[in-house]
């Protein structure tokens, strides 16, 4: 699994500054990282933007008051860099050693248990531009240097390497978006076109599909891993265009819900391009066995100097498949907690009305979450495993405990729907043990599912995406005596209406005699 890899499949979330909150000091032995990207710039091109990404991990979650990035360009002697920190809430120095302090609280993770293993991206605010300088050669060299420190801990030290490459232009071919039954099946042929005015010697595709329904190929000049990389060893003159010799298969599954959508995604790299990126793997990724995939009507060529793509926009091309059918539906489920004070468990969440099956992976928009917001006042005592705080994994720790009775605002959980596999018919549901406060009286939470359309809602009817959680009854009535100033209130309150009750009582007996 390649480190870079590792960084861009993660779930990737901004990172959070709260400057009205104090940050606790980072957990004993955390661990900054930032990745700069390993760059062949085209000779004589355009500027280049770039972003640093920071991993802050430890053995326990926490929060850091600061991260400081020491960007050292001095050895950048092909492009000129600039380091900005427009747009972010970075303070950076300017100079060939350029300083950028991020003011914090930031989010510390617990590190990843296992090789490969997702994680989250901890901010992404530090930018970086580098522009080819006028007459660098060919093949020229230099180095990037980033230092990360966070609070007083050591720092971490990555480099990258830039160099000068040749300047081409290749153009991916988009493949219309597809339609297609349950159970059917779509081929794909990726295609590319050199746009440029120089011939492409050699290139790499990129391809990326969910293993469920991408059918399974072994090309023996492929390797297989998180994506299927398949390398052609040929020269594509200026203005033409190629496309596999194979067809690459995604078979829907036969019970898919309506209006499911899934893709293929392939980005078209020069050699030195995906030579860059293998910079970063530790590659483990299957190589084929099988025939080799080709290009059409390509001529063999021997790879030359380093190419660079002057344009990064256009060489991906990203096929989407959507499911045909009557959609389904998906309906919340709330619940009723009894107000009585005390330990209650209740469980909430959604059922699939149907018709078809909820799958994700595959299908993006079957993907999504069901937000709780609990009746207060209560107390959380357990919480599914699937579901997780806002207070506990976004903001720093808050003044008071986010789950004690009386904290201001509702409690708030976010329970994830990921991976799905909800059958028509079926219910997803979420368990909470709460403790009911003695001063609940008919309050109520609830209940609402989302799931991530991406421009295309899989749900026909989101009227009934919401429900209640309902806290019914009056409470326990105190048994212990009122004292201080509640019972004085109390007190005047109830000679008063004694008072009152004694006048109404005595023109009642007036009236009475005068009759």
């Amino acid at each position: 699994m390649t480190r870079r890899l590792a960084v861009f499949t993660m779930l990737l979330t901004a990172g959070l500054t709260v400057s009205c909150l104090p940050a606790q000091a980072a957990p004993a032995g955390v661990e900054g990282k930032t990745y700069p990207r390993n760059l062949t710039l085209p000779a004589n091109g355009n500027t280049v933007e770039e972003s640093l990404p920071v991993l802050l991990f430890a053995d326990a979650a926490g929060w850091a008051d600061s991260v400081t990035l020491t960007i050292d360009t001095s050895k950048v002697s092909v492009a000129e860099v600039r380091v900005t920190d427009a747009g972010s809430e970075a303070n950076c120095s300017v100079g060939p050693v350029a300083t950028c302090v991020l003011p914090g609280p930031h989010r510390v993770f617990e590190r990843p248990r296992a090789a490969g293993a997702y994680g989250f991206t901890t901010m992404a605010l530090v930018s970086m531009t580098l522009t080819p300088k006028p007459g660098a050669s060919i093949g020229d060299t230099g180095t990037l240097s980033v230092a990360t420190t966070v609070d007083d801990q050591p720092a971490t030290t990555e480099t990258a390497t830039i160099r000068i490459g040749e300047a081409v232009s290749l153009t991916a071919v988009d493949d219309g978006p597809r339609t297609v039954a349950p159970g059917g099946a779509v081929s794909l042929r990726p295609k590319v076109r050199n746009t440029g005015t120089t011939a492409v010697d050699g290139l790499i595709a990129v391809i990326n599909a969910d293993s469920s329904v991408l059918a399974g190929t072994n090309f023996g000049n492929c390797t297989y891993g998180y994506s299927i990389a398949c390398a052609f060893d040929t020269t594509l003159p200026a203005g033409s265009t190629f496309g596999v010799s194979a067809p690459f298969t995604l078979r829907m599954p036969g019970d898919a819900a309506a209006a499911s959508w899934t893709a293929a995604s392939v980005q078209w790299l020069t050699a030195a391009e995906w030579q860059d990126q293998l910079g970063d793997y530790d590659n483990q990724d299957r190589a084929g066995t099988g025939p080799e995939l080709t290009l059409e009507e390509v001529a063999q060529s021997a790879a030359g100097a380093p190419q660079a793509d002057t344009d990064h926009d256009d060489n991906g091309s990203y096929t989407t498949v959507t499911v045909s059918g009557r959609r389904t539906d998906v309906v919340a489920v709330g619940a009723t907690v009894p107000g009585e004070a005390g330990e209650h468990t209740f469980s909430v969440g959604l059922v699939n009305e149907g018709p078809g099956t909820l799958r994700f992976p595959p299908f993006h928009n079957n993907a999504g979450n069901v937000r709780v917001s609990l009746p207060t006042p209560m107390s959380v005592i357990t919480v599914d495993d699937r579901c997780r705080s806002q207070y506990e994994d976004w903001d720093p720790p808050p003044s008071s405990a986010p789950d004690e009775p009386g904290n201001s605002g509702p409690l708030e959980f976010s329970c994830t729907l990921m991976p799905t596999a909800l059958r028509a018919g079926e219910r997803l549901m979420f368990d909470f043990t709460v403790r009911t406060a003695p001063t609940a009286h008919d309050e109520q939470g609830s209940v609402e599912v989302d799931l991530y359309g991406d421009g295309v809602d899989i749900d026909r009817d989101r009227r009934n995406n919401q429900a209640p959680i309902k806290l019914t009854g009056t409470g326990r009535t105190p048994e212990l005596p009122i004292t201080g100033t509640i019972a004085a209130s109390v007190t005047a309150a109830g000679i008063l209406l004694v008072l009152i009750g004694a006048a109404v009582v005595g023109l009642m007996r007036r009236h009475r005699l005068r009759e």
